[in-house]
């Protein structure tokens, strides 16, 4: 009995002394707003592959897409297979309110935005390290979109999305709709 009475005493004293768990951070903290304007994107390169582009709208979205140039890229649909060689650049712009820290952008090239990975690239590749983050209103130029790729082309349909995946900041995340007519 005395056995079972110090486990007790030492598990009472123990459980006393844990720290009270901190609270997750609410909702609250993720709030964000965004200028009420979207820019209509400008898409420039080989004419064969602008065709193919759609830069998917995303109203609620932190950043927006100014304007992707695929400059020096190729594409080729045959027998239901794509094959591609995307090089671009993306001008984008943070619309919100909040410092963004990071952020994934996406070039999917495929018959639709959920058909896969696709090529893609996140971050800030291309900026300096000192500018790594992106203040309210400011506008960044990216290089992206390095790789290749092939894969299927049911009915030889393809298209090229471009939309902004994810967005960070300080403690928050964000995934941004993403409106695509079809």
């Amino acid at each position: 009995m005395k056995a079972l009475v110090s486990c007790l005493s030492v598990l009472l004293l123990v459980s006393g002394n844990t720290p009270p768990a901190q609270a997750p951070q609410t909702a609250d903290s993720c709030h964000f707003t965004v200028s009420s304007e979207l820019a209509k994107p400008t898409i420039s390169g080989p004419e064969d592959i602008t065709a193919l582009v759609r830069v998917v709208e995303q109203p609620d979205s932190p950043v927006e897409i100014l304007a992707i140039d695929f400059k020096d890229s190729w594409l080729s649909v045959a027998h239901e297979r794509v094959t591609e060689q995307l090089r671009c650049t993306m001008k984008i712009r943070n619309r919100s309110d909040q410092q963004v820290k990071a952020l994934d952008l996406h070039v999917i090239v495929g018959p639709s935005p959920s058909s896969g990975p696709g090529t893609g690239f996140g971050g800030f590749p291309g900026l300096a390290a000192q500018t790594r983050s992106l203040a309210p209103g400011q506008e960044a130029d990216i290089i992206g979109c390095g790789g290749g790729g092939s894969g299927g082309a049911p009915g030889n349909h393809i298209r090229i999305f471009v939309y902004v995946d994810r967005v960070d900041w300080d403690g928050c995340l964000y995934v941004p709709s993403k409106r695509l007519p079809y």
